[in-house]
C-alpha cells in the first residue's frame, strides 16, 4: 500500500460499482490499483491525466511538522 493524491475529482467504475476519489485527497491504495486506474483515465480524459499521483512520505511527514 502506499498514499495517493487524486488531482481531480473522478469517478471509475471497478467490478461494476461506483468509486468517486475527491481532488487534492490523498487515498491508501495499492501501487498495482492506482497504476490500473491511471490507465484506464489515459484512454477516456488523457487531458486529465494522471488522476492519481504517489505522495513521497518523507515530504509529508516534514510537511506536517
Amino acid at each position: 500500500m502506499a498514499k495517493f493524491k487524486a488531482t481531480s475529482n473522478v469517478v471509475f467504475i471497478v467490478d461494476g460499482k461506483e468509486q468517486s476519489y475527491d481532488k487534492d485527497t490523498e487515498y491508501d491504495m495499492d501501487v498495482k490499483t492506482a497504476d490500473e486506474l491511471n490507465a484506464k483515465g489515459r484512454v477516456t480524459h488523457p487531458e486529465l491525466s494522471p488522476f492519481f499521483e504517489r505522495i513521497n512520505e518523507e515530504k509529508a511527514a516534514k510537511a506536517d511538522k
